[in-house]
């Protein structure tokens, strides 16, 4: 099989190029028309792969045609995030490796032995770059769905989380990108083990359900679940988020109290859930 990214943020559109006839037995991730990558595309490659590999299925990923964007991947470690033995064609421009621990974090598994971890980066990454007060709330939305991925998400390969902070040269306001994608039973399913939920009929239906306030898999109440981390929007700030599971695509924009809900069903299905969140100064 192999999957083509093209253009920009090509995981945030509906369709994918899947050719599942190609390369039966292997797994091609095949990377040489993305014109941009964000912290979607580089922890959603490390999830696809991992999960081939545990179906015994060897991976080859073709990096992108362009140098800046091969150098980026090689900077954000996307190599190392991929299982052993994988092949990858092509090459990026060798430069020197600066500590940019305030500005990104590489890609990572994320589990519960290195959530902590993951959650000490971001909230660096955050408080350097964004309004404090802004850059906490951030953090504590991400903290939400590094918890989905975590505890409702779980599985023996785990997920993989990246994040890139944004200097504001274009849109005038400086923001924070990140990105979650876990190997779990996706959120149908984690859904329909709470009774309340089990005549939820597809994944896109599943998704429009997770972001109402309250609803869990679970039968008890902790909270009001996925609709906690639009608390980032307060003080005018501007969030967009993006969810991906099975069959299931959900998109959400958030300014203060007003939302704008979009949900689609996808050509392809995906295991597991994969989000990718991106807030902005107030």
């Amino acid at each position: 099989m192999r999957i083509e990214f093209v253009g920009r943020r090509p995981l945030l559109r509906r369709g994918t190029p899947v050719h599942r006839t190609e390369d039966p037995g292997h797994l091609v991730l095949d990377m040489r028309q993305l014109t941009f990558a964000s912290p979607l595309e580089l922890a959603a490659v490390a999830a696809l792969a991992q999960t081939f590999e545990s179906l015994d299925v060897p991976t080859t990923l073709h990096m992108p045609g362009e140098s800046d964007i091969s150098s980026y991947l090689a900077r954000m470690d996307l190599r190392a995030a991929l299982p052993p033995g994988s092949r990858v064609v092509g090459s990026a421009p060798e430069h020197r490796r600066l500590d940019r621990s305030d500005k990104l974090v590489e890609v990572m598994r994320v589990s519960a032995e290195t959530e902590d971890e993951l959650m000490d980066r971001i909230g660096r990454v955050a408080l350097a770059q964004l309004d404090p007060a802004f850059g906490r709330r951030a953090v504590q939305s991400i903290g939400e769905l590094v918890d989905n991925a975590v505890s409702h998400g779980a599985s023996p390969i785990g997920a993989f989380a990246a994040a890139q902070t944004y200097t504001g040269r274009t849109s005038k306001r400086r923001g924070l990108e990140f990105a979650i994608c876990d190997t779990g039973i996706g959120i149908l399913k984690h859904l329909r083990k709470n009774p309340a939920y089990r005549g939820l009929r597809d994944d896109k239906g599943a998704l429009a359900h997770a972001l109402q306030p309250g609803v869990t898999g679970t039968s008890d109440k902790r909270g009001n679940g996925l609709a906690d981390l639009f608390n980032v929007t307060d003080n005018a700030g501007y969030s967009i988020l993006v969810l991906r599971s099975g069959t299931g695509l959900a998109s959400v924009a958030a300014r203060r109290d007003d939302r704008r809900r979009d949900y689609a069903a996808t050509a392809d299905e995906i295991t597991g859930t994969w989000a990718w969140l991106r807030v902005r100064d107030p």
